[in-house]
This record gives structure tokens, C-alpha cells and sequence, in this order.
């Protein structure tokens, strides 16, 4: 393999060929291109304390269009609040469509046909043992209602994706009579609902190949919950099996612990398994601020992709990498943050720092020193922090370097 191949080495990206390797790639069945279905919108307020005003919607949707998302997903019938969103949403759309989410419900399905939604996602249980455990359906009963619904959504011209939930627990004979019934009944698109996140990647690559089976020529999409770490995984091994739409929220917000991220997912598919998304990656950085702030729910520091600690660094040594590896015109780590609309690197000064964050810094307070004075003040900066058990802001630290410049 060549060093210089654009599919792993640009002027942003550092990665591996290994991930290019027949011996891998023979595994990967992808589209050219997948679809990304936001649905931050809706997950948002399932996660708990979330509530978000609609004029906060309104612009976080032009946040997701900006960026590039395919779709977005609202379920209107939560409140009166939602559905005059929903309908307002509709007549101020731009790129980006809008999906109601309608349960196997035909009044549900008729309010997306008032409102003019772009399309349905039309959703319920997947899974016989819940369906009868919960609301006393058969199985029959359950199929009836799938495919009522679907059916009269796309009678009346609605673009709609039948996605049953709790799709992994469901015995395979019944899905597969389930997803070729909805089919029948008109469905354009099926969804895959990992509901509670336990599917192994390669578990969900086989259920994504078994329905391009037994569904030929109908598109499948991945939805999944991330309550075993799995969910990115999980939406690339389906886009790796053929999946052609993926379901993603910002910062991974959703109910209990989220959804795939959209940031971690995109990044995968674009940068990794080299699929176009349509997504503009320098606009997901700032998005994930934008719904941090109005959901009022922080980012983790050392989330992927998005967490602040992602580009800030304390280590002396790894610091000292990073400069010389930059001079080179490559990237240090495997892509740059102005990839995904981050500015540079930052160091903050701790019990690892180095000297050369210690000059760095000095220079950026317009300080200077010489080496032996830059030794005394890491001395005084990694005592402080071992004792404030924390990193030094600028103020500590101009204060403490002042104090070891003026005593000469």
C-alpha cells in the first residue's frame, strides 16, 4: 500500500490502511452514500430534565439543515405545543425533511397528512412477548395494526420507513413476517430498532444482510440505543452491510444513555469507512455546543469526537509530539480539529506538564525566561497542581511565574 493515499492520509486526516485491506474491505457491502436521520428533536425531551422550547427546536433545526443531515424526526402528538411546532416546522423546512413519528396509529398517521410532513416513521412494538405482555396483542392484532397504518400513510402519499421497536428481542420468523407484511402494505424504507443497545455489530450486520433478503430493493435503516456503549458500532457495521440510513443524535442525547452519536457517526462513515453523508464535518463541533447549551445537558470532557478534552493536553511529552508532528504538515492525532470545526490544540499546566508547554506559555502571557528559570517554574507548577489537585488556570500561573522571574 502506497504511504500517501488520500482514503487515509489528507492534510486533516492521519489513519490506518489497515482499514483499507482487501482482506477487510471484503467484509463491507456499503451504499455509496448514507443517509443521516436526526432525530435529536424528538430523543432530546426523552432523556430526563430535557425541555426544549420551540423556538429552540426551530433553530436547532436549522443547525442540523446547515449542517447537512438528511432528515429530522418530531413526534407531534406528545403536546399542543409540539403539533403547532410540528406544523410550523413544516411551512419554514428548508433541505433538511421532516418526519413525524406516528405509532400504529391511523389518527396520528392523518395528522401528518394535515401538517404535510415530508414523511412518516411509522413505529411499535416489534417484539410479540412485549405487544401482548403490555396492550393484549396477538400477534395477528399486532400485524393488523403494523400494517393498517402503513398502508393508509402511503395511500395518501406519505414517504414512509416502518420501524418496530425492540426489534432484537423478536423471534426471527415473526420478523421476517412482519417486515415482508409492511412491505406489502407500501413501506419504503424498514428500520432495524436495536431499542435497548446489546446487539453486537456483527449480530446487527447479519440482520441488515437477512432483510436486503428477504426485502430486495427496499432500503434499510439502523436506529440504536447506546445503553452498552455499542451504538456508534452498531451504525457502522450496519452502513458496512448495506444499510443505507442511519438514526443519530447530537451528543448522543436521548432516552437513558442516548442514541448514536451524530458526531461519532458521521465521522466514522466519512472518515473511516470513506461513505459520503452529505454532512458538512466542520459544522459538527459547533452544533454539539449549540444543543449542549439549549438542552442543558454538558458535554462529557472525554466524550469522543466532540469533548473538550479531545485537543487539550497536559503531558509535557505528548505536547512536545505534537509539535513536532505538526511541522511535518500531518496531524498528530487521527484528524485535526478543524475538521470538525474546532480551533487548534490546547495545553493546560499540571503535575505532567513538560517545559515546553511551560515557554509555550510564557510566550502566549508575553513573559520570558530563560531554560533554567522555565525548570523552576514547572518545578512551582507541578507542586501547585499536586496540591489543588487540578490544573492551573493563566491567573495562578502568571502570578507563580512572576514570582520566579522577579526573584531573578
Amino acid at each position: 500500500m502506497k504511504e500517501n493515499d488520500p482514503r487515509w492520509l489528507t492534510d486533516q486526516l492521519y489513519l490506518t490502511p489497515f482499514n483499507h485491506l482487501p482482506e477487510v474491505r471484503s467484509h463491507f457491502d456499503p451504499p455509496s452514500s448514507v443517509r443521516v436521520h436526526e432525530v435529536t428533536l424528538r430523543e432530546a425531551e426523552q432523556a430526563p430534565h430535557v425541555v426544549l422550547r420551540p423556538e429552540e427546536k426551530l433553530r436547532i433545526y436549522d443547525a442540523l439543515d446547515e449542517m447537512g443531515v438528511y432528515s429530522v424526526e418530531l413526534f407531534p402528538i406528545v403536546s399542543a405545543d409540539d403539533r403547532e411546532l410540528a406544523l410550523e416546522l413544516v411551512k419554514k423546512r428548508r433541505t433538511a425533511k421532516v418526519f413525524f413519528l406516528c405509532r400504529f396509529n391511523i389518527d396520528e398517521v392523518e395528522f401528518a397528512l394535515e401538517a404535510g410532513a415530508d414523511g412518516v416513521v411509522v413505529e411499535g412494538p416489534g417484539n410479540p412477548f412485549v405487544a401482548r405482555t403490555v396492550l393484549g396483542w396477538s400477534e395477528d392484532e399486532l400485524l393488523r395494526r403494523m400494517t393498517e397504518a402503513t398502508a393508509h400513510a402511503k395511500k395518501h402519499g406519505l414517504f414512509t420507513n416502518i420501524m418496530p421497536w425492540d426489534t432484537l428481542r423478536a423471534p426471527l420468523p415473526f420478523l421476517e413476517r412482519a417486515y415482508k407484511s409492511v412491505v406489502e402494505a407500501g413501506a419504503d424504507h424498514v428500520t432495524i430498532a436495536d431499542t435497548f443497545g446489546f446487539g453486537l455489530p456483527w449480530t446487527v450486520a447479519h440482520l441488515v444482510r437477512t432483510l436486503r433478503g428477504w426485502l430486495p430493493g427496499t432500503p434499510v435503516e439502523m436506529h440504536a440505543h447506546n445503553d452498552w456503549g455499542l451504538a456508534t458500532s452498531v451504525m457502522l457495521s450496519a452502513a458496512a452491510a448495506g444499510a443505507s440510513v442511519v438514526h443519530t443524535s447530537t451528543n448522543a442525547i436521548g432516552e437513558r444513555a442516548g442514541n448514536a452519536a451524530t458526531d461519532e457517526v458521521v465521522l466514522g462513515l466519512e472518515a473511516l469507512l470513506r461513505v459520503d453523508t452529505g454532512v458538512k464535518t466542520e459544522r459538527l463541533y459547533p452544533v454539539s455546543q449549540l444543543v449542549a447549551e439549549l438542552t442543558k445537558m454538558p458535554v462529557a470532557p472525554n466524550k469522543p469526537v466532540v469533548g473538550e478534552n479531545e485537543f487539550l493536553f497536559e503531558s509535557g511529552q505528548v505536547a512536545y509530539l505534537i509539535e513536532k508532528i505538526r511541522a511535518t504538515g500531518r496531524p498528530f492525532q487521527s484528524f485535526l480539529p478543524e475538521y470538525i470545526g474546532r480551533r487548534g490544540y490546547g495545553y493546560v499546566l499540571g503535575k505532567m506538564s513538560g517545559t515546553e508547554i511551560v515557554i509555550q506559555k510564557l510566550a502566549e502571557l508575553g513573559l520570558q525566561a530563560d531554560r533554567e528559570q522555565a525548570g523552576t517554574i514547572l518545578e512551582r507548577v507541578k507542586a501547585e497542581a499536586s496540591i489543588r489537585k487540578w490544573s492551573l488556570s493563566d491567573e495562578v500561573f502568571e502570578d507563580l511565574a512572576r514570582s520566579v522571574l522577579e526573584a531573578g
